[in-house]
């Protein structure tokens, strides 16, 4: 209280009864210690309400574009998923065509099973992986004329290219389905296969 206050307050206490300076007493200090905290502890909650308001719009305003991102993804991933079979299966069939082509490389039967690559490779090539799809077509173009170019002794740079493009189909492959390459050891066996009886390319 200031000076004032207690000036006036000891003037008013003659004119009144103990009852009433003991009731202003009272309310007095009521009014100065609980009123005060109570009204404190009041605004400090209004405050904390609209902070913890605000945090949740922020929260919200960065969960919701979140959300629906995330949706997006395991949208993408289920239809990845139910795709993946035939996937594979895709993958698993242009490796036996190749090991198919491979066998026939040197032999009449190449455009046979060239033309089957390019009709397979026309009804599959959306579950390929894309170095899988161009490397596969590469691949049998590559067989298609690898015996032409061996039999008319073409320069033996442009035989050795066009064999690794041939043979190089499995690794572009392998790689794309995360599967181990092929050895050297399995690379020299298909090769062996390959020739029937043909001298092996040069390569």
């Amino acid at each position: 209280m200031t000076p004032e206050e207690l000036n006036t307050f000891y003037k008013m206490i003659p004119g009144l009864g103990l009852g009433a300076i003991v009731t202003g007493l009272v309310a007095y200090l009521f009014i100065r210690f609980y009123l005060s905290v109570y009204l404190g502890e009041k605004a400090k909650n209004n405050a904390t309400k609209e902070d913890i308001a605000g945090l949740t719009r922020l929260v919200e305003d960065v969960r919701t574009p979140y959300l629906a991102s995330l949706e997006d993804l395991k949208g993408k991933h289920q239809l990845r998923m139910a795709a993946i079979d035939a996937r594979l299966q895709a993958h698993q069939e242009a490796f036996t065509l190749w090991r198919e082509l491979l066998r026939v490389v040197y032999t009449d039967e190449i455009s046979k099973a060239v033309v089957k690559c390019q009709t397979w490779w026309e009804g599959n090539c959306v579950y390929l992986e894309p170095k899988v799809r161009s490397s596969f077509v590469e691949s049998y173009s590559a067989a298609s004329i690898h015996r032409q170019l061996v039999q008319g002794r073409s320069d033996e740079q442009v035989i050795r290219s066009n064999w690794e493009t041939v043979i190089g189909f499995p690794d572009i492959l392998f790689e794309a389905v995360a599967l181990p390459k092929l050895t050297d050891g399995e690379v020299e066996a298909l090769e062996i296969n390959a020739s029937q009886g043909f001298p092996k390319a040069p390569r």
